[in-house]
């Protein structure tokens, strides 16, 4: 059982959601024939996010040092196809570079996940 010590949950939230009495009179964003900033609520941010493996390489720069994926990835490399993330995108070196795409594209907002 998920939750031993909420048996009746289980029960109980799946009764909250369909006799919500949340709802909405209309579609939220205005109606447009293209997609564009126009059709989402005014201050939606549009941005860009990242994943520390994904993007970091640099393993053994300054106090990144490998994480777990890094580890099994070198452990298990036969289940990586011998892929490591010891350079990935290069994010660690080339961030100024990225900033400057993310500006391009008329970025709002970005979200980095660093592994420290």
């Amino acid at each position: 059982m998920c939750f031993p010590k909420l048996p009746l949950l289980g029960l109980f939230l799946p009764l909250a959601i369909l006799n919500s009495p949340a709802s909405a009179d209309g579609p939220i964003c205005p109606q447009t024939e293209t997609l564009s900033r126009a059709s989402f609520p005014k201050g939606f941010l549009f941005g860009t996010a990242s994943a520390a493996f994904q993007v970091e390489g640099a393993v053994e720069e300054a106090c990144r040092g490998p994480s777990v994926w890094d580890i099994y990835c070198r452990k298990y490399a036969f289940r990586c196809s011998g892929d490591n993330g010891d350079v990935a995108t290069d994010f660690y070196h080339r961030y100024k570079e990225d900033i400057k795409l993310m500006k391009n594209l008329n970025s709002d907002a970005f979200r980095a996940y660093a592994l420290v």
